[in-house]
């Protein structure tokens, strides 16, 4: 208990989940006893009070031998198994099951402990509805940390994952059915299952925007139950390269330096508007400029606000920049190929203005690609990638910025299959860098490898940080914005190397007339800042595979400079 309470966790199940920032939902930890596995099921230790009942065999004189456990019940056909588990790096709780017809035993071995993450039955809880009744409580989630030998069986009804390594390699002997055993082999790959007493939920699917996790229990497992993990090869360091992400760019990828760049314009700040054109389901809350109204559905407000900056919003922004001569990337949500209107408006934008149009993934609502299986990723992203090009022309987008900043550790290795040539998934740099597959022999086995561009996309010039985090007003938004540019500009033409910001606009929050107003003077301003290029990110990324400037700048009067062709 002490050590769990050193390292922030609980040794109690009074502590409530925490939740952070609506999206992770981190499980509390505890130690499992026989009190507070009660609702869960029954531990099996050393107890020696834990043998109620006693059957007397004359061969053994020295044993004290319980009668058999009476709340045990695997039908006829239990299956005694071994498991190996290892560590594994992402700490999302992905799946959740159930039996009805048995019970279900897990007997810790070895050295190590292991963490079991269980819920409460809820089949037979009277203050729920039929169709809460087939879901988890996620109130009642746990994650109980069980020692090297003990074990629990578990009631029939009560939700549970696989058992999960602490870091060291663990081993596990699994009680069950036959039946059960032969429903999850019989699957070609995990999805949603309900047969063979087994009824197995995707979290992703029943807690919409909450992704289930537990945390990292690597600090603990040095000093966990006197632990010599000296003898345990397997376990990873918790400072290693084994993180819940690989790497920031994803599993399997590198990250590589782009060479000298930019030509005559090597010594600009290349700022490049990105607008982010979304969809959000009319059933789902979204983001708000009230949250305490999201509460109930319908809800008009905030639905409202959002949508007003599609059918508003869109048309100040542009004007606004076509003013100045500035063409933008407007990021799309595909879902919103359905709306007519809007799309009449973004073909315009992209024939008659000449921006950009880039994918915004399938909608802001729906399960983003954090809570999704490969396969599911990949089809969502070629579904978004062949809606928009069919929705412009057959050309397909070529940038790419994933809703939510919900990305997967493969998100980066799919785009880069799908065609995708600019990324704007990531905040950490003021240049741009490309990604390309890492096969691990530091060859990459190509010359030249496939690889995608990512352009940085700064928190400090995104609206949403700006406005909706730091409630800045209109003017101040837009008096940030020109600081940063500002400064940027200053770096560049001193050190006479190009920078790159992107500056995330999203129509309903920098398409209101207040902001507008502000921007369109920023604009003004910064037309006296002669080392400026107005891109968009297709231009730069031209640009930059080129390794010189485009074959035409034009200096407009201003002096401010953008990217023709």
């Amino acid at each position: 208990a002490d050590i769990l309470k050193l390292h922030g966790m609980s040794d109690s199940a009074s502590n409530s989940c925490v939740l952070n920032n609506n999206m992770d939902h981190y499980v509390e930890i505890i130690l499992a006893t026989k009190e507070n596995t009660r609702d869960v099921g029954w531990m099996i230790s050393d107890d020696c009070n834990a043998i109620e009942e006693q059957i007397s065999i004359p061969f053994y004189e020295t044993v004290t031998e319980g009668s058999n456990f009476k709340y045990a019940d695997w039908k006829d056909q239990p299956v005694v198994r071994q498991a190996k588990i290892k560590w594994r790096p992402d700490n999302t709780i992905s799946w959740m099951e159930r039996h009805l017809e048995m019970t279900q035993g897990f007997i810790v071995v070895g050295k190590a402990p292991c963490l079991l993450i269980l819920g409460e039955p809820t089949h037979d809880r009277a203050d729920l509805n039929e169709d809460e009744r087939r879901l988890p409580d996620i109130s009642k989630i746990r994650g109980y940390i069980v020692p090297a030998g003990y074990g629990i069986i578990i009631k029939k009804g009560t939700w549970h994952d696989f058992p999960v390594s602490v870091g060291p390699e663990a081993t596990v002997f699994v009680i069950n059915t036959k039946e059960v055993v032969e429903a999850l082999a019989s699957m070609k790959e995990p999805s949603p299952m309900d047969f063979g007493d087994c009824y197995k939920v995707r979290t992703a699917d029943i807690f919409k925007h909450i992704r289930l996790k537990f945390p990292d229990l690597r600090p603990i497992a040095n000093s966990f139950c006197s632990l010599n993990t000296s003898d345990v090869t397997t376990m990873p360091r918790a400072d290693s390269e084994v993180s819940a992400v690989p790497s920031l760019y994803g599993k399997g990828m590198k990250r590589v330096e782009v060479e000298k760049w930019g030509g005559s314009r090597a010594d600009c700040v290349w700022v490049v508007p990105i607008i982010n054109v979304e969809h959000f389901d009319s059933e789902v809350f979204g983001p708000s400029v009230q949250p305490h109204l999201n509460k109930y559905h319908p809800e008009i407000a905030n639905r409202g606000w959002r949508d007003y900056g599609n059918k508003r919003g869109l048309d100040r922004i542009s004007k606004m920049f076509k003013s100045h001569g500035i063409r933008c990337t407007a990021v799309v949500s595909s879902d919103l190929v359905y709306d007519n209107e809007l799309m009449s408006k973004l073909r315009d934008l992209k024939n008659d203005e000449e921006w950009e149009i880039g994918a915004h993934g399938l909608n802001n609502s729906s399960k983003r690609h954090g809570f999704q299986t490969y396969s599911e990723e990949t089809q969502a992203v070629e579904d978004c990638i062949k809606r928009l090009g069919g929705a412009f022309d057959n050309d397909k987008p070529k940038t790419w910025l994933s809703p939510g900043f919900s990305v997967s550790t493969s998100t980066s290795d799919i785009l880069l299959d799908a065609g995708i040539e600019n990324i704007l998934d990531f905040v950490d740099d003021d240049v741009p860098f490309r990604l390309i597959k890492d096969n691990g022999d530091g060859k990459n086995g190509e010359d030249f490898p496939p690889s995608v561009l990512c352009l940085p996309y700064s928190m400090e010039t995104n609206d949403f940080s700006l406005v909706l985090t730091r409630h800045l007003s209109p003017k101040d938004y837009a008096s940030a914005l020109e600081s940063h540019i500002e400064q940027l500009a200053k770096e560049s033409r001193e050190s006479e190397e190009p920078i790159v910001v992107c500056l995330g606009l999203h129509t309903f929050v920098s398409g209101t007339p207040a902001a507008v107003n502000e921007l369109g003077k920023m604009l003004t301003r910064l037309e006296n800042v002669s080392n400026i290029v107005w891109a968009t990110a297709q231009e730069v990324s031209g640009c930059v595979k080129a390794q010189e400037p485009p074959q035409k700048i034009v200096y407009p009067p201003t002096e401010s400079i953008w990217i023709d062709g």
